[in-house]
């Protein structure tokens, strides 16, 4: 017996977002999140917890010494999920993460997404939401 043999999957897409670090431009960020999640079928509850997962990146990687920097967002979207890296070089020699803030990004986004993740230095975050198949229709009684 024949078979097809499944061709080399293909590579995945990357969109890049460099935004100022400025709290302003956080709307930015989840307009492009909700896009893009919009546009790759997501149901409309997950478009909303990735727009919320967004934001709360967005606010834990803002410093508050309000120093200079950017924040470079990197959607990574694949056949099975969507991941979102945040990174940001504002207060980029400081080496802190305000745990108050860093209890609430994890309360909030626990919920949110299925995996995340946020390096020692409070400078990255990363978030992964997977694609599901729509649950197939019920079966007729």
């Amino acid at each position: 017996m024949l078979g097809v043999m499944p061709g080399p999957a293909a590579p995945p897409d990357e969109i890049k977002l460099v935004l100022p670090a400025e709290p302003e431009y956080g709307r930015l960020a989840r307009i492009t999140t909700s896009s893009l999640a919009i546009r790759l079928r997501f149901p409309y509850p997950a478009v909303e917890d990735l727009r919320l997962a967004v934001d709360e990146a967005i606010i834990l990687l803002l410093r508050p010494e309000g120093e200079a920097g950017e924040i470079t967002i990197t959607f990574t979207v694949d056949d099975a999920s969507l991941v979102i890296n945040a990174e940001s070089t504002a207060g980029s020699h400081q080496h802190w993460v305000d745990q108050g803030a860093l209890a609430r990004f994890e309360a909030i986004v626990a919920d949110t997404v299925d995996a995340f993740a946020v390096d020692e230095s409070g400078h990255q975050v990363r978030l992964v939401k997977y694609r599901r198949p729509p649950a197939p229709p019920p079966e007729p009684a």
